[in-house]
């Protein structure tokens, strides 16, 4: 065996590009399809501009029931037989709704991809939205909702969310809805929201695999062709406005925890902002990474946690910056204090040169592992579609990471972070910490119970 006295060099990074990409009018309806040689597994995926800010006021939560209740029957088959049609595809149902798209679809093997489009093209234009169906899945989403709010780091986020948007944003109640507005849907809803939202003005067929032998015009036609649903392209300006600025302090009372978690932020910026690389490099610096600055000092420097982290969530109309870390009830406000000098520190000074290069070494490495499946692949071409990128945005993206500058980080540091406006949620014993909480100078300090 053989020892080093000096760590190995990392190399210069290798050229990556995104896999090429094809983009056809089908039918009256858009298709994107990336061919990858020697991927027997396929993607076959539904994209609808049909997310949470697209839902009608008070209905939050509408788009996540619809999304559920696209596999629970379709067509000619009820919720066993669309089960059984997509097993004996070996196909794997993909389903999700977040913030801006509803996205549904099939993993399957290239040689049965037509016949799982079938299946999708069933679930998205003839979903049953049987009356018992959605009454189980409301239930169902409502027992989640409650789970939610009974894990600390979940009722920290619902909480953050909650006091940090006003109560006109739709940003203000997570993407699945709460207890209330999940409960005050009602079947009509759902079909309505789906009528009004999914159909070929408002949907992308994507497909990905090895497509050697697919007719990817046939598979769009079976998705598209006779499709007459027509669904506003428009929804009304989305609203996120803020609560109030100032530092503020909520603390979500649980008697007898013996943990915190810590949720601080700010309003973010959203997606398509000029400066994303440099901002969400300089978060990495800050909360991205192992070596980041809070993982450092709260972890590794003073142990209170066993990780601290901090970033921006951009979404298509707005976002959050968020740093939360898990502690011992007993630290819990020296570990704030540090986690809000670090973002202060940040903001104020800027990074360091090495700490750049870690960055941004980091990112460009992972950015093509971050491409390598099918899968990811799809998703990507999702993001596309999402956001209305160019079709070389995954390119230019990665060639931006690796030529962003030092200066462009610490203006994105100044700019983008904005800690006189912090929000700091706090989900622990308050009598543990409440008192020296109020003397730290964080802001002022309210308590409620866990309950509310």
């Amino acid at each position: 065996m053989t020892l080093v006295a000096e760590r190995p060099a990392g190399g210069a990074p290798r050229p990556w590009t995104f896999p090429t990409f094809r983009r056809l009018e089908v039918a009256g309806g858009r298709v994107l399809a990336a061919h990858l040689p020697g991927r027997p597994l396929a993607v076959v995926q539904l994209v609808v501009d049909a997310g949470a800010m697209s839902e009608p006021a008070g209905q939050q939560g509408v788009a996540e029931l619809v999304v559920q209740a696209l596999s629970e029957g379709a067509g000619d088959r009820d919720a066993y037989a669309f089960a059984v049609a997509g097993e004996r595809l070996g196909a794997s149902w993909l389903a999700s709704a977040d913030w801006d798209s509803l996205r549904c679809g099939f993993e399957v093997p290239v040689g049965d991809l037509a016949a799982a489009t079938d299946l999708l093209a069933d679930a998205v234009r003839r979903p049953r939205l049987e009356a018992a169906t959605l009454a189980r899945l409301r239930d169902e989403r409502i027992d989640e909702i409650r789970v939610e709010q009974s894990q600390p780091a979940s009722r920290a986020m619902i909480a953050f969310t909650d006091a940090v948007f006003s109560d006109t944003s739709r940003y203000a109640v997570s993407e699945g809805g709460s207890l209330e507005s999940v409960a005050a849907i009602t079947d009509a809803d759902v079909a309505t929201f789906h009528a009004g939202r999914l159909g070929p003005a408002t949907a992308t067929l994507v497909v990905v695999g090895d497509l050697a032998e697919v007719d990817v015009e046939d598979l769009g036609r079976r998705v598209f062709d006779g499709w007459t649903a027509e669904p506003s392209a428009a929804v009304p300006a989305p609203v996120v406005a803020a609560r109030a600025s100032g530092r503020r302090v909520l603390i979500v009372d649980r008697p007898g925890s013996v943990q915190s978690i810590l949720v601080c932020g700010h309003p973010g910026p959203r997606r398509d902002i000029p400066d994303y690389v440099a901002m969400t490099t300089m978060a990495m610096v800050l909360g991205g990474m192992f070596t980041s600055r809070l993982n450092l000092k709260l972890r590794e420097e003073k142990g209170y946690a066993y990780g601290a982290f901090g970033g921006f969530d951009t979404r298509r109309d707005g976002g959050v910056f968020v740093a939360r870390a898990a502690v011992q009830s007993e630290v819990t406000v020296p570990a704030l204090a540090d986690l809000v000098h670090e973002i202060v520190r940040t903001h104020d000074h800027g990074v360091q040169a090495d700490e750049l290069e870690q960055a941004r070494s980091y990112r460009a490495g992972v950015f093509p592992i971050s491409f390598a499946g099918t899968g990811s692949v799809a998703s990507g071409l999702a993001d596309l579609v999402t956001h209305g990128f160019p079709d070389d945005h995954f390119d230019r993206l990665r060639a931006s990471i690796l030529e962003v500058t030092k200066p462009e980080l610490d203006q994105a540091a100044s700019t983008r972070l904005t800690p006189d406006d912090l929000l700091t949620v706090v989900v622990g014993d308050a009598a543990q910490f409440a008192t020296e909480l109020q003397d730290a100078g964080l802001g002022p300090v309210e308590i409620v119970p866990d309950g509310d």
